[in-house]
């Protein structure tokens, strides 16, 4: 009888655990000022014009053959698509999305200020270099100062204390 009830209590437990585990958390204003909590999931989304689940969506053949080229069949997309209010609006905000700008410190300024100076656009050189200590390889070197001399040439650079 002891084992039944501390068997219960605990299972109690885990219930309101895994209710709190699986509560459905929104970020997006949009989606939230439009959201049921009295729907399933999958309802509000058919309610609001988007898929719950893509994979039914994209159907891929490249798993079963061993070909270099991969093969995708793109299912009817109509069924899936309802052009609602909420789907307008969640494409006119993606169009809107600005590019983030990567910010510097001003020692990674000086590292990358004196490793192009020393090598110039050689980044082989640049990752044999004893400055780099954090063995970055010549590829991420390059796509590093490549993003570090987008960040000069913007508006940024002296606000944060890189100056040269």
């Amino acid at each position: 009888k002891q084992w039944y009830q501390r068997r219960v209590a605990i299972t109690a437990g885990r219930k309101k655990q895994h209710n709190k585990q699986h509560k459905v958390v929104i970020k997006n204003e949009l989606i939230r000022s439009n959201w049921d909590k009295n729907k399933t999931v999958k309802d509000n989304f058919a309610t609001l014009g988007l898929v719950s689940d893509p994979n039914p969506v994209y159907k891929t053949t490249h798993h079963k053959k061993k070909s270099t080229e991969m093969e995708v069949e793109f299912a009817d997309i109509s069924e899936y698509k309802k052009d609602t209010e909420v789907v307008q609006k969640l494409e006119q905000k993606a169009k809107e999305v600005t590019p983030t700008v990567r910010h510097f410190s001003p020692a990674e300024c000086d590292l990358w200020d004196g490793f192009v100076r020393d090598h110039g656009s050689n980044y082989k050189a640049m990752a044999r270099d004893k400055r780099n200590t954090h063995q970055h390889t010549p590829k991420q070197l390059k796509r590093k100062i490549e993003s570090y001399m987008k960040f000069t040439s913007s508006e940024y650079k002296t606000r944060m204390g890189c100056v040269g």
